[in-house]
C-alpha cells in the first residue's frame, strides 16, 4: 500500500539512522481504506466507517474507511495533514512496518526510500555502537504488539465468518452538487444473522470482548455520510 523499497533495520546499513516517524501524510493521499486491529475501534468509531475488506475466499481483514473514491483519502489534505482526532496506527507507524518471515516470526523493516528524507536530528538513534538503542527496542516492542493484533483481528473476522455474518455492500452518498460518490466490494456484519445466534454464542463474545468490537463496527457506519460532507 505504501511501501516500496522495505528493507530490514541493520546496524551496520544504518548506524545513524534515527528513529523518525513521518508527520506529513502524503504519502497516504490516494488510499481510500487502511488495515486497523481490535484495540483501535473505540476510538476509531467516532470518525471513521470500520469495514472488512476480503483478503481470500471467506478471509478478511478489518479496515478503516478514508474515502468514497479508489484514489481520494479525504482525510489528508493538500499540505498532507491528516484533519482527525484519530490516525490509525497503520498511518502513524510510517515508514516502519513488520514483515513475516519463516517459522512464524517477523523482522522489523523500513521504508528505505523514504528514510533519509524525513530524518529530523531531535529523533532518538536507532543504534548505538553497533546495537539496538533503548528507543528502538521500545518502538520495536510496539511494532511486535501490534503485529499480534493484527493476526488477533484477523482472527476476530474468522469468526464472524465461521458464523456467517459477513455480508457484502456498497457504500453511496450524493454530494450536494448531485454526484454519486461510493465504494463497492465492503463486507459488514449482517445484524440480523448477529441478532439469530443462540445466547450461548452471544455470551461468549460479551465474555472474551468480541461484542464491544461488534457493536463498534454497527455504529461506525454511520460515519460513511460524513465522507461524502468531507468531499464536498
Amino acid at each position: 500500500m505504501f511501501y516500496k523499497d522495505v528493507v530490514p533495520l541493520d546496524p551496520a546499513k544504518h548506524a545513524d539512522l534515527r528513529l523518525t516517524l513521518a508527520q506529513n501524510y502524503v504519502f497516504a493521499q490516494t488510499v481510500h481504506a487502511v488495515p486497523v486491529v481490535g484495540g483501535e475501534f473505540g476510538s476509531l468509531m467516532r470518525e471513521y466507517p470500520i469495514v472488512f475488506a476480503e483478503t481470500g475466499e471467506k478471509t478478511y481483514m478489518p479496515t478503516a474507511m478514508v474515502g468514497l473514491r479508489a484514489d481520494q483519502n479525504v482525510f489528508v489534505d493538500a499540505d498532507g495533514k491528516w484533519d482527525a482526532q484519530y490516525i490509525p496506527f497503520f498511518v502513524r507507524r510510517y515508514p516502519y512496518v513488520t514483515v513475516e518471515v519463516e517459522n512464524n516470526d517477523a523482522v522489523l523493516c523500513i521504508e528505505e526510500s523514504v528514510a533519509s528524507a524525513i530524518q529530523r536530528d531531535t529523533d532518538p538513534l536507532a543504534f548505538v555502537n553497533g546495537q539496538p538503542s533503548e528507543e528502538l527496542k521500545q518502538f520495536a516492542g510496539l511494532m511486535f504488539r501490534a503485529r499480534d493484533e493484527a493476526n488477533q483481528a484477523k482472527e476476530f473476522a474468522a469468526e464472524l465468518a465461521k458464523h456467517d455474518l459477513m455480508r457484502q455492500v456498497s457504500a453511496t452518498a450524493t454530494l450536494a452538487n448531485g454526484e454519486e460518490v461510493g465504494m463497492d466490494g465492503m463486507w459488514v456484519i449482517d445484524e440480523e444473522k448477529l441478532r439469530a445466534l443462540p445466547a450461548e454464542t452471544l455470551g461468549k463474545w460479551t465474555a472474551n470482548g468480541m461484542m464491544s468490537l461488534i457493536y463498534s463496527h454497527i455504529f461506525s457506519l454511520g460515519n460513511i455520510d460524513k465522507l461524502a460532507k468531507r468531499i464536498a
